[in-house]
């Protein structure tokens, strides 16, 4: 019988000891503590686990803990091999050990201890052949190796497939998706991805309502280029009325700190998905000021958030409504009238700057509808306060190109 055995690193001793009464009963086993221990561990382990007759997981608090032990623990599940829990401390149980038969050796002398080992092993079910076809390869369980990845300069197209499919993966992990959320953003950069692959990264960080990176509410507006202010939590949306932390700590990625963009808005908001569009730019901002907008006639306060855009980004495709929503934002936040007028159709040109260059207000693109005919772009109108109005505008095309129109 060959004995797969996973445990945390502070439980080597624990493991070892256990692995001496194993090899005393005859039985072959591979122990992993449940980290990297070079470059082809995780597919050591994955081996490792489908040639075992028995997976025995310690179970301790560092272990349950573990995503390399736990994820061995459910690949072990998916391939049905027979599981055994060694008790190493008082814990609860992760869900794919519940029911599994348990064994503690607390307070037992080698003579008892080994005749107590042979009967649990005795009474577990024989390990079924592994299912035809094999389930999925889970990803890596630690985030070191796909950063390492990430940064190579040259990949082939089916690593980089492979390399998205690995990090789609782990966003599923509430610990670990605002790390794998700021890869994915450093991904979107890389200039030899195959359009297929950009455009599901696109899909994946198109604005919308996500999980918060810091955990600190339930939910956080994610503007497509950076983390808002503006979350959901317990039923209520609102601005949190602070600036972002730099990227290094929000997003999790420990790349040089940049400042992110502000902010966002406290009415109701619909989330709508934009175009899929290939990004190479992102959008940093500096501090948001907060002040109350009157509405013209009838005296209705209404709030705004300003974010202020410090760096112009007039690039993207020709063609593309999406990248026409963002050249005109830009243009707008920086009061640029030349890069305006380029992008705003030809009867409303010569007024671009009348009709577009309020005092005071700056814009955020909050979604972009390209099944509309034409095509509109919603933004969030802002004057430095702390909820938003919104704006709707049209996208033409016109000698080729699409154009902003009043």
């Amino acid at each position: 019988m060959q004995v797969f055995v996973s445990h945390a690193p502070s439980d080597r001793d624990i493991a070892a000891g256990l692995r001496a009464d194993l090899a005393q009963l005859g039985r072959q086993v591979s122990l992993d503590r449940g980290e990297p221990v070079g470059p082809r561990w995780w597919e050591t382990v994955l081996q490792r686990v489908r040639r075992c007759d028995l997976f025995i997981l310690v179970a301790s608090p560092d272990a349950v803990r573990s995503p390399g032990c736990l994820t061995a623990l459910r690949y072990a599940v998916s391939l049905r091999k027979p599981l055994l829990v060694l008790s190493a401390g008082q814990t609860p149980l992760p869900p794919e050990a519940n029911g599994a038969p348990r064994f503690d050796p607390d307070g037992l002398s080698i003579t008892e201890r080994i005749p107590k080992l042979r009967g649990v092993l005795l009474s577990l079910p024989t390990a079924p052949p592994l299912p035809d076809p094999l389930p999925p390869d889970p990803a890596v369980p630690y985030l070191d190796p796909l950063r390492e990845r990430l940064d190579e300069a040259r990949l082939e197209p089916s690593e980089i497939r492979e390399l998205l499919r690995q990090l789609r993966l782990r966003l599923r992990d509430e610990h670990e998706r605002a790390a794998v959320w700021g890869l994915l953003v450093r991904m979107r950069t890389r200039t030899d991805l195959p359009q297929p692959v950009a455009s599901e990264i696109e899909k994946v960080l198109a604005p919308g309502w996500q999980p918060d990176p810091e955990r600190r509410v339930e939910k956080r507006y994610w503007d497509g280029q950076a983390w808002t202010t503006l979350v959901r939590h317990e039923g209520r949306e609102f601005n949190e009325r602070r600036v972002p932390p730099p990227e290094a700590t929000w997003s999790g990625d420990p790349s040089p700190a940049r400042p992110r963009a502000a902010a966002a808005a406290a009415a109701p908001m619909t989330s709508v998905a934009p175009a899929p569009v290939r990004t190479r730019r992102q959008v940093s901002a500096p501090r948001v000021s907060r002040k109350r907008l009157m509405a013209a006639g009838g005296g209705v306060v209404v709030v705004v958030v300003a974010i202020v855009v410090g760096v112009s980004l007039f690039g993207g495709a020709s063609g593309d409504p999406t990248a026409t929503a963002r050249k005109f934002v830009d243009a707008v936040n920086v009061s640029d009238i030349k890069a305006l007028e380029q992008v705003t159709c030809e009867r409303d040109r010569d007024q671009a700057s009348v009709l577009f260059l309020q005092s005071g207000l700056r814009l955020t693109l909050e979604r972009v509808d390209d099944s509309a005919d034409p095509p509109t772009f919603t933004v969030l109108a802002t004057d430095a306060g702390a909820s938003t109005i919104r704006r709707t505008y049209p996208v033409v095309e016109e000698s080729g190109q699409w154009l902003v129109c009043q």
